[in-house]
């Protein structure tokens, strides 16, 4: 080979190299992007020490835009395996930047970074947790100087500036010497303000049972710490720490409570609670040891908040939340609004108008005075107080409210489906809806979040793709289980046909 070809061949050496350390450029940046609520990813694959740095690079970059005296951001993490060193590895990414950090000294709820953020008057907050993902994701939630977690749009600039800079570092010691970096006890602050909320006095006479199930997560032993003092009994189930969750996924939705159910009935229990990974998010057991739907559970707190604390102001709920609070608002005068899924918009909300509750179907409520954010452990709390004051088993509490606004049957199912173009499912299911649904002829439809088939008895379907894992949501309610079971089983193979015929078109 003379010297032209050798020139020639690096030089086409050079060009494929470049190609593919572009590609691998390209192709990294699209791994990590945000979701509803922060960006996730699976431990050892895509959410690495590396991308992490990364991120906390580009965040870091975003802060240092942002005008104004530089006030620190505060960090914290959940139970999942390596959150704690995943946590510093962002703090000394930051502390590289010059951004002085507050650590949590503990693994904490997410409302409890939200709350010390606000507190403290700091620039934001970071938690890492990937809230109710199975054991194999983590993740990053990015929250605002106001607590609540951060918009589309900021996270959207966080994402422009991936690999803009180089990732600096400084040491956690060497920050401290400096008086960059200090640790932080988050939860005696947090837990005051939870119980500020509250009607103490009566709580701590209600001599109840509960039982509490943390799943695993950073939930365990804060309902027993503020029920401690009280005459009311907390009997924990999965009371300690464990990254896998033995085994289920921390969301606090039927299929995974079913220790929870039993446990209630065995201790002949008033109340079964339990909450997510992080603890934003709560699931309900009354006391026949039934699970309550979210869709119940949002109607029973937002009934309470009108009529016995006397709330007024604007109901926000997700789009996938029903029928059953607005009817509330409606008898009580009250102003409601649907959103796109995801908590931040439901914050948003509540950041600009007087909204007295606010919630999504995951199980994630928050409440005016409180904090722009989900509270699971608030949320759990509010329904001690509830049968407290009714003076009523919490069955009969719900009997009641379903006598009065109607029953609902509500049901979601997951399928797995990556890859799936949001805009082209609901362009094919709007341009072709079906004429009925359950039996029932649709009346209207709503593009709010995916597709939301609403019929003439209120009963509705709604088809979306997750913000959060590469799944397809199905979720149907309606006032009979047999036409709920009907409506999901049509709308599963409405999705599936769908996402079968692009998928055609597109190969």
């Amino acid at each position: 080979m003379d010297n032209t070809d050798q020139l020639l061949t690096f030089a086409l050496f050079l060009i494929v190299f470049k190609t593919n350390i572009q590609k691998f450029k390209e192709d990294a940046m699209r791994e990590i992007k945000f979701g509803t609520d922060g960006w996730r990813g699976i431990i050892a694959d895509d959410f690495t020490f590396e991308t992490v740095a990364r991120v906390a690079q580009a965040i870091a970059d975003y802060y240092k835009t942002q005008k104004g005296e530089e006030k620190g951001i505060l960090i914290g993490y959940d139970t999942r395996f390596l959150s704690s060193e995943f946590a510093l590895e962002v703090a000394q990414v930051l502390l590289g930047n010059g951004i002085p950090v507050l650590l949590s000294q503990s693994d904490v709820p997410t409302q409890a970074v939200s709350f010390g953020v606000v507190e403290r008057r700091l620039q934001g907050g970071i938690m890492i947790t990937a809230s109710h993902n199975p054991s194999k994701f983590n993740g990053i939630k990015v929250k605002t100087s106001s607590g609540c977690s951060a918009t589309a749009e900021i996270t959207g600039r966080i994402e422009s500036m991936l690999d803009k800079s180089r990732v600096k570092f400084l040491p956690w010691d060497e920050a401290e010497r400096r008086g960059l970096a200090a640790k932080v006890d988050l939860l005696p602050s947090y837990l005051k303000k939870v119980c500020s909320f509250l009607d103490m006095d009566l709580i701590n006479r209600a001599s109840l049972k509960i039982v509490y199930d943390p799943m695993y997560g950073v939930g365990y032993g804060l309902v027993d710490r503020i029920l401690e003092r009280s005459t009311c009994e907390v009997f924990a189930i999965h009371p300690k720490p464990n990254p896998g969750f033995g085994g289920i996924n921390p969301e606090p939705i039927e299929e995974n409570l079913k220790d929870l159910k039993k446990e209630v009935k065995f201790r002949g229990a008033d109340l079964g609670v339990a909450t997510d990974g992080d603890a934003d998010r709560v699931g309900v057991v009354d006391d026949k040891g039934r699970y309550l739907s979210p869709l119940q559970v949002f109607s029973l707190l937002l009934l309470y908040l009108v009529e016995e604390k006397e709330m007024r102001g604007k109901v926000v709920k997700t789009v996938s939340i029903g029928y059953q609070p607005e009817r509330i608002s409606r008898k009580f005068g009250l102003e409601w609004e649907q959103t796109p899924v995801g908590f931040k918009y439901v914050a948003d909300k509540m950041l600009k108008e007087k909204v007295i509750f606010g919630g999504e179907e995951s199980g994630g409520y928050g409440y005016y005075g409180h904090l722009p954010e989900r509270d699971g452990i608030l949320s759990a709390l509010l329904f001690v107080e509830m049968i407290a004051k009714k003076g009523k088993p919490l069955s009969s509490i719900l009997d009641e409210m379903e006598k009065k606004f109607g029953s609902s049957f509500f049901k979601r199912i997951d399928f797995q489906k990556g890859g799936v173009d949001k805009k082209k499912i609901v362009e094919k299911l709007t341009s072709s809806p079906p004429s009925a649904l359950g039996g029932i002829p649709l009346k209207k439809i709503l593009t709010i979040d995916g597709v939301k088939f609403i019929m003439e008895d209120e009963s509705w379907l709604l088809i979306r793709p997750s913000g959060t894992e590469p799944k397809v949501r199905v979720y149907a309610e309606a006032s009979r289980k047999t036409q709920l079971e009907r409506i999901v089983q049509e709308g599963k193979d409405l999705a599936i046909s769908i996402i079968e015929k692009l998928g055609s078109e597109a190969g």
